[in-house]
């Protein structure tokens, strides 16, 4: 488990390789190599998010403060 309601996460993934599945209570998707996951995965309003890995993943994870830092020059 990446992230549920009670493990949530302030930054970012990229996912490096593997399949991540993503589920909210509107709808369930699939993340893979390339994706970006983060805060906009509550865009629904909804804290109940869940992001289970389905595969071996890789991640490289960036935390709030330097994904901010970065996007702000």
């Amino acid at each position: 488990m990446l992230v549920d309601a009670e493990r949530t996460s302030s930054g970012i993934f990229l996912v490096m390789s593997g399949v991540l599945l993503v589920e909210t209570p509107h709808e369930s998707y699939e993340r893979g190599a390339g994706h970006v996951l983060g805060a906009w995965e509550k865009l629904d309003g909804s804290d109940d998010v869940r992001v289970t890995a389905q595969t071996d993943v890789r991640l490289v994870a960036v935390d709030r403060a330097d994904y901010e830092a970065a996007v702000s020059g």
